[in-house]
């Protein structure tokens, strides 16, 4: 009686087992699942980006709320509320700073920030709006003030950015350079009521975050769904080489 072709001879159980423990074997299993992290993690990075995104638009499109009722007792927010519309209450304070290298329409600038309180005592610090290089800031009207603004996370730079000069707006930075606690990120104003008493204030600056109307970000989502089709795919390429591998004792 003939012997079965070899093509038709599969390895069995204890044979593919016997050469996956072969050091190269075992090598090829420590990339496998270095890849396969690898994998997952970019993966659920770009899933919470999209997340992130979706959440923004969410919190821009909501109603207008005070911003102390975001904050928690550390005073800090949630993330899911970057581009909320907020409303603060208070009156704007003598500390103020001039962010340098900023632009509007193309002119370079300042953007002028200033230190608001709440009137629950906290402290917020609110970009005023946008001045041309060479123009003097109006002193911040301040009078018991309505503010409607966009909530903003603190700005990322390089680090030690502000090591000499504030240039971004860092809560920590301000805090320290102000001498008193504020509420994490920033308020960019939209208006104030009642209006400024005096001309020749800042102009306004569109939010630096989205606030809406932002197409789904397919980009994002699809991405997070490649990554983890490359670990699957990976898998089963590691599985059938090995199989292959095993056959080759026949």
């Amino acid at each position: 009686m003939s012997s079965a072709p070899e093509s038709k001879v599969r390895p069995s159980a204890q044979d593919i087992w016997r050469t996956a423990v072969t050091p190269r074997w075992l090598l090829a299993l420590a990339a496998l699942v270095a890849f396969i992290i690898g994998c997952l993690f970019l993966g659920q990075w770009q899933w919470d980006r999209t997340q992130d995104i979706l959440a923004a638009e969410r919190a821009a499109a909501s109603e207008a709320v005070q911003v102390d009722e975001l904050i928690d007792n550390d005073g800090m927010w949630n993330n899911a509320d970057i581009g909320r519309s907020v409303i603060l209450s208070g009156n704007f304070t003598e500390d103020e700073l001039a962010l340098p290298n900023r632009e509007l329409d193309g002119e370079a600038g300042t953007w002028i920030i200033t230190r608001f309180q709440l009137d629950s005592g906290d402290s917020i610090a609110v970009v005023r709006g946008f001045l041309p290089a060479s123009a003097p800031a109006a002193p911040a009207d301040q009078r018991p003030l309505r503010i409607d603004g966009v909530l903003h996370p603190n700005e990322e730079f390089y680090e030690g950015a502000n090591a000499e000069q504030i240039v971004t707006i860092d809560a920590t930075a301000l805090s320290g350079e102000w001498r008193t606690p504020l509420i994490d990120g920033y308020v960019m104003l939209r208006s104030q009521e009642p209006e400024p008493s005096s001309t020749g204030g800042p102009t306004p600056v569109p939010p630096t975050v989205q606030v809406g109307n932002v197409p789904f970000p397919l980009q994002n989502f699809f991405y997070a769904i490649q990554w983890w089709i490359f670990a699957a795919f990976a898998i089963v390429v590691y599985a059938r080489w090995l199989y292959l591998d095993a056959k080759k004792g026949f």
